[in-house]
């Protein structure tokens, strides 16, 4: 079971769970806002980064009490997140990205600003405790429909494999070429959409940063369907 705690932003929860912890190291991505490395260091929480692969699985070897950051990317990778789980007793989830998923984990926190919620809020596995009400409500059908129109949209020149049973933040398109990716964000912005890239820039070296410079981040939307 879990306790559940409210908070306004995730990065509240990440605090929450240092400070209640009292945790040292945290393993994070390179690939991940800078939000969460900033409240690390404010903290006085050392960040440990590791590498994502081609699927978004950590490509990193950690220790089994290590505690690990791993962020469901877009709301897509939720058969990486079972898998670590199985794996990890002190994993935490960051699901910012998948405000609907059921908890799990040691600890996992979602970011409800982001769906148009007012709350976050963080779960931390304690079987004295059961898992309290929250106000996620059905929006997710909803959600999941324009999601998998969007997928029948792009799915044939989409170079990521995803998962469809999702309702993610996002739909994650991963353009061959920048220069592709960047005719999409182009012909999107002429549409009269917002299209943010994510995130800081990282070296050309990483394997991470073709999804920095090739990934574009598709609102689940009505009107981004046409």
């Amino acid at each position: 079971m879990y306790k559940t705690l409210t908070f306004e932003l995730a990065r509240e929860a990440v605090r929450y769970l240092i400070k209640t912890y009292g945790i040292k190291k945290m393993h994070i991505p390179y690939y991940l806002c800078d939000v969460v490395r900033h409240t690390l260091a404010e903290e006085g929480c050392k960040p440990v980064f590791y590498h994502i692969d081609d699927n978004f699985f950590p490509d990193a070897d950690f220790n089994k009490n290590d505690y690990i950051l791993y962020p469901n990317y877009w709301g897509v990778c939720g058969k990486n997140v079972k898998k670590l789980v199985d794996i990890y007793p002190k994993l935490i989830i960051d699901n910012a990205h998948a405000y609907y998923d059921e908890p799990t984990g040691f600890a996992c926190f979602n970011a409800g600003h982001k769906f148009g919620y007012k709350n976050s809020y963080l779960w931390i596995k304690d079987n004295r405790s059961e898992t309290c009400t929250t106000d996620i409500d059905n929006k997710a059908t909803e959600r999941q429909k324009i999601f998998t129109k969007l997928h029948r949209k792009y799915s044939e020149t989409n170079l990521l494999n995803i998962d469809t049973d999702s309702i993610p933040f996002i739909y994650p398109y991963l353009a061959k070429t920048t220069e592709e990716a960047d005719k999409l964000v182009k012909q999107l912005k002429n549409k009269g959409k917002i299209i943010y890239r994510y995130w800081n820039s990282l070296p050309e070296s990483f394997l991470e940063y073709k999804f920095y410079s090739r990934l574009v981040p598709i609102p689940i939307l009505p009107d981004y369907i046409d």
